[in-house]
Formats: structure tokens, sequence, C-alpha cells
């Protein structure tokens, strides 16, 4: 019985060390092994440290590029779209269908989404007369995202 019960902890231990190496930003416990009669069996813990996460600064940035629509960004494949972007219209992006998708800018061959807030400032500005889909816009990036600070006309 305390063959096994030897054998059992260090198949423990073995769990124990392979969590640890595979997720070293959580706490890895070892279960508590069965105590027999009177005899105390010890139990590893071991704890990866974890660092906290740094803050997320906005950057600030100064794009000039092109609006559209996300509806339209998804239906195209990366090679074809620079070409789709070129023909893309206006009255497109601001299709019920379209408007309701959110929008991009594609600038410097990339694709940028605003985030939901700054897409409905985006479909405001496409709404006036004298609004162009070509564009600069500053905007804090917030990871993927970009936050809308003031959009205008190239």
């Amino acid at each position: 019985m305390k063959k096994l019960l030897v054998l059992v902890t260090g198949l423990m231990l073995i769990v124990c060390f392979v969590f640890a190496e595979e997720a070293k930003d959580s706490l890895v416990t070892a279960p508590a092994a069965p105590v027999v009669a009177s005899e105390a069996v010890p139990v590893v813990v071991s704890v990866a440290e974890v660092a906290p996460a740094a803050p997320v600064v906005p950057e600030t940035v100064t794009l000039k590029g092109e609006v559209i629509d996300n509806a339209c960004v998804s239906s195209q494949t990366p090679e074809n779209l620079a070409n789709f972007i070129k023909k893309h219209t206006k009255q497109c992006a601001l299709k019920p269908v379209c408007a309701a998708s959110g929008y991009s800018i594609y600038a410097d061959g990339k694709v940028l989404k605003f985030d939901k807030d700054s897409s409905a400032k985006v479909e405001q500005f496409l709404k006036e007369k004298k609004s162009k889909l070509l564009v600069v816009v500053e905007a804090k990036k917030i990871g993927d995202e970009l936050s809308l600070v003031s959009i205008k006309n190239q």
C-alpha cells in the first residue's frame, strides 16, 4: 500500500510539473494526496509568477485613406480590396445594410476598423452633402480598433 501511495504521489508531481510548464501565467496546485493512518503525505504546490498586465495606452494616429463599410470589406478578397475601394461609392457606404456593419479606413494598404461609437460618427460625416470617402482622420488606436477624434475630407 505504501508503494502505491508513493507511486500515485510521484505521478501527481509529474502532472503538476507539466501543467506548470504549459501554463506559466496561472496558479497550479497539486491535489491533496490521501492520508493513510497517521502518516502525513507532503503536497507540492507550484506557483508560476504572474506579472501584472501593462496598461493599454491608446496611441493617437493620423491616417489618410478611404472610408469603407465593413460589409463591403468582408465581401472582398485581400488581393482585390484595393481595386474594389477605387470603385466603392459613398451611396453604397450609406446603404442601411452597409452602414449597420460599421466602418473602417483603408490606409497604407491596411484596413483599420472603427469602434461602434466612431462608426456612428463616420456615418453622420458621410451624410453631410460635401463629405467624401477620401479622408484624413485622427483617432486613438486601442488594440485593433480606432476611436475617432476627428474626420475631414482630404
